[in-house]
């Protein structure tokens, strides 16, 4: 293996094999995951090969710029649905990487948290915004971590893109230690490409391993103003696109003090032209399954054996 790894962690199925997983329960709300259509979704996960899955429970925030998450009696799981679902889930052999995911009521993207420095404006007032945010959010991770050991989760998301906290890295690392105090399974943060270039990011170093946010397109970005005239790509002409991404990730990697990475949002729409912006879900274009089930094929042949790549969980 070309990465590092805590020893404790050795044997670790996160380690140990190929992540073929999905994302599940995004934006779910309250009672979602005990419904009887819901619980029956694990054996048809298994069925078609998933072994993982990220499990969604949403931590809310009123806005961008509060300072308080709490949970939500409409938005937020309960514990005793996410302890049937992790159920049903687990007599499936399906193993959870649990995601509790910063939901701003404003609608705004979780990354957009963010607030000035402390002000020195009018001589002896000053509101530290940031210790306020951490010390709320402090209270989050002691509680999602505790659940997380109680329920026997196999791995915590402690964050998931929120860009505009990443260069905040001694709270992130008391953050990490808080959950390392309550949860004893690997611990790890889902990033995207914008968070490496703009910050540091020290303290991955205190990560088990990498979750990246990764929608590499699979087409010339000539097309982006107009996807709709994206040619009918074969899966071998995708993957000879994609095939620049192997050193990329590899670097990251290294980069990031040799840690393994999963992808933890990966895919693209069943809708043709989606291949040029994979991320981008407000596109709608005519549907084309056949492009979507390339460009799956085409980036698991990618990186397959790419030594530091743990797998990836399918966005939605």
């Amino acid at each position: 293996k070309d990465f590092v790894i805590d020893p404790k962690f050795a044997d670790h199925p996160i380690f140990k094999e190929r992540v073929f997983g999905t994302n599940f329960g995004f934006l779910s709300k309250r009672g979602y995951y005990g419904r009887d259509d819901v619980l029956i979704q694990p054996k048809l996960m298994r069925d078609m090969g998933i072994n993982w899955v990220t499990l969604n429970m949403n931590v809310c925030q009123g806005n961008y710029f509060s300072t308080k998450q709490y949970i939500d009696f409409e938005y937020t799981a309960g514990e005793l649905e996410l302890y049937e679902i992790s159920r049903a889930l687990k007599d499936q052999g399906i193993k959870i990487l649990f995601k509790p995911c910063l939901t701003l009521m404003d609608g705004q993207w979780m990354g957009s948290v963010a607030f000035p420095s402390v002000g020195c404006q009018i001589e002896g007032v000053s509101v530290d915004y940031w210790k306020k945010w951490f010390d709320s959010f402090s209270k989050c991770v002691r509680y999602f971590s505790a659940l997380s050991e109680k329920l026997s989760f196999d791995g915590l998301i402690i964050g998931a893109e929120y860009f505009g906290t990443e260069g905040r890295s001694e709270d992130w690392n008391r953050m990490i230690g808080i959950a390392r105090e309550y949860y004893g399974g690997p611990i790890t943060y889902e990033f995207t490409p914008a968070s490496r270039k703009q910050n540091k990011l020290e303290w991955f170093s205190a990560l088990d391993f990498l979750s990246y946010s990764y929608y590499p397109p699979a087409c010339p970005q000539s097309f982006i103003d107009n996807p709709e005239d994206v040619p009918n790509y074969t899966k071998d002409e995708m993957k000879e696109y994609l095939s620049s991404r192997r050193s990329k990730i590899f670097e990251i990697s290294k980069t990031y003090y040799n840690k393994p990475i999963v992808f933890t949002e990966f895919g693209v729409r069943s809708s043709h032209g989606s291949i040029v912006l994979p991320f981008n879900f407000q596109f709608s274009g005519k549907y084309d399954g056949q492009e979507q089930a390339n460009y799956l094929q085409a980036a698991y042949e990618v990186f397959e054996d790419l030594s530091v790549w743990l797998g990836f969980f399918w966005w939605k």
